[in-house]
């Protein structure tokens, strides 16, 4: 069987999701989970009932999809370590091929879900890599050095305006461009995805979102807040920035730090592999520091 990337652990992460102040449900989906590497962030449509199901399909499918893939993977000696990445990529990618026939086969069965679809927004942290994946237009962002480096394209007119009619482009003003999809999962048999895959630094910082949050925060505001506050307080103090200002959309916003030291012990980790309490896991993190000067 092929070897699989050993996990990052060691980092900080959280996600969370509103309804806003206009919408009568909460149509976007998200995915959190540090053991598994992996972050999702869905932003459905079709209606109040067909883009939830299709977000929460598309985060089932690939959850589901990738847990399998790490149970049947095991170390193997003839297994080189680019065959292992090769494999991650892969399995990312092939979990939203997976959800994209799913939501699309439930949208055939179903009348009252036609014409359902989602966005994808995908983060897979393995070893010293990470790969982001995506279709349509919910941001991934990375924040490094004070920089923010976009891990996603926007599958919009806009951005796809080059191969826009003219006459459409009359037609339509920009910021209209910008919220019509070329690209979506579930919404045809087949599905193109966008990934990029580099590597992992100290003190990366990760954001994913559903427009919701990106179309009323700019990438500045989102790398402020969340270089500021740990990701719990970041996701929340995000969303009431984009609830004051009318909050029309969905929002939702998933955070991921990278530990600031390799090496370091967070709390966190040495509470859940050895059931440390906090004082004790704290006097050990802080005698490692002491060590390492």
């Amino acid at each position: 069987m092929q070897m699989r990337t050993p996990k990052m652990i060691g980092l900080d992460a959280s996600g969370y999701s509103d309804i806003g102040k206009v919408r009568k449900a909460n149509e976007d989906s998200f995915f959190v989970d540090p053991p598994m590497g992996l972050y999702i962030v869905a932003d459905g449509m079709g209606g109040h009932r067909g883009g939830a199901i299709a977000s929460q399909l598309a985060v089932k499918t690939m959850k589901t999809y990738l847990a399998d893939a790490d149970r049947n993977g095991s170390a193997s000696e003839s297994s080189s370590k680019e065959d292992a990445r090769n494999s991650d990529v892969q399995d990312l990618l092939h979990s939203i091929v997976l959800a994209n026939k799913k939501i699309y086969a439930r949208s055939l069965r179903d009348k009252s879900c036609r014409g359902m679809g989602t966005t994808i927004s995908a983060l897979s942290l393995r070893g010293d890599l990470m790969v982001a994946a995506n279709v349509g237009d919910s941001p991934i962002y990375l924040f490094r050095d004070g920089e923010c480096q976009d891990l996603y394209t926007p599958h919009t007119l806009l951005n796809e305006r080059k191969s826009v009619l003219k006459s459409m482009q009359n037609r339509y003003p920009p910021a209209k461009l910008a919220h019509i999809l070329t690209r979506a999962v579930g919404i045809r048999q087949s599905v193109r995805i966008d990934h990029v895959t580099i590597p992992i630094q100290a003190d990366d910082i990760i954001v994913l979102c559903s427009d919701g949050l990106s179309g009323k925060v700019s990438g500045k505001e989102i790398g402020a807040l969340a270089t500021k506050y740990n990701p719990e307080v970041a996701c929340k103090k995000l969303t009431e920035l984009a609830l004051e200002r009318g909050g029309q959309d969905n929002i939702t916003v998933v955070i991921v730090k990278i530990p600031a030291k390799s090496g370091e012990f967070p709390n966190g980790v040495l509470r859940r592999m050895f059931a440390f309490p906090s004082w004790l896991a704290a006097l050990l993190k802080s005698s490692h520091r002491r060590n390492q000067q």
